[in-house]
């Protein structure tokens, strides 16, 4: 970005970035929510609606849009593309709502899809006025606040890889250090906000 200079490899940059995709902390936070809502295979497969629907389609529709030419890359850089990302991500999370509606899902999995669309949108609403958030720093700083609230304080510690990702984002000048640290900060306050109204 103008006016900042990050150093370090350019491929190990895009090997983190590739690594810490957004997709993998919704796939997580969607399969631990189905857990904690029922035993068994019950809430594994619970899990897995959202999981698959919310983390692992958008991330297949980015790649092929990008593939096909409609965006520049499916981390979708350019901001001017990002309210048709987050307009994926929202029918996704709304499909997943109908669906678990339909077969009677337990109320964790509604707040999981709840705390998703308001993030969604808080993230959407900043970018298209102000600065680009980074969705990395946004989806891993939630899943660090989620596991501390529903396990343990320690696993805020994988918050030691938050200035890594952030540093990958930097250095393939994706982001600047402000929507870096938007990401970072929407990402807990959100996640810490919506915990409170769970129904565990």
């Amino acid at each position: 970005m103008p006016g900042v200079s990050v150093r370090g490899s350019v491929g190990a940059a895009r090997l983190i970035t590739e690594l810490s995709t957004p997709a993998l902390p919704v796939v997580v936070i969607s399969l631990l929510c189905g857990i904690s809502s029922s035993p068994g295979w019950a809430g594994l497969l619970w899990g897995a609606i959202p999981a698959v629907l919310c983390g692992v389609v958008p991330y297949a529709v980015l790649e092929i849009a990008s593939r096909r030419g409609m965006l520049t890359d499916r981390h979708v850089t350019q901001k001017r593309q990002r309210p048709w990302a987050y307009g994926i991500c929202l029918v996704s999370v709304a499909v997943s709502v109908a669906l678990l509606v339909l077969l009677g899902a337990p109320s964790m999995m509604f707040w999981a899809l709840g705390t998703m669309f308001v993030g969604l949108v808080a993230a959407g609403g900043i970018t298209v006025v102000g600065p680009k958030v980074s969705v990395h720093a946004f989806c891993w700083s939630a899943l660090c606040v989620f596991l501390a609230l529903l396990f343990s304080p320690w696993w805020l510690l994988l918050g030691l890889v938050l200035p890594v990702i952030a540093w990958s984002r930097l250095r393939l000048e994706h982001h600047s250090p402000t929507e870096v640290v938007l990401g970072t900060v929407l990402g807990a306050l959100v996640t810490a906000v919506a915990w409170f109204f769970q129904p565990m």
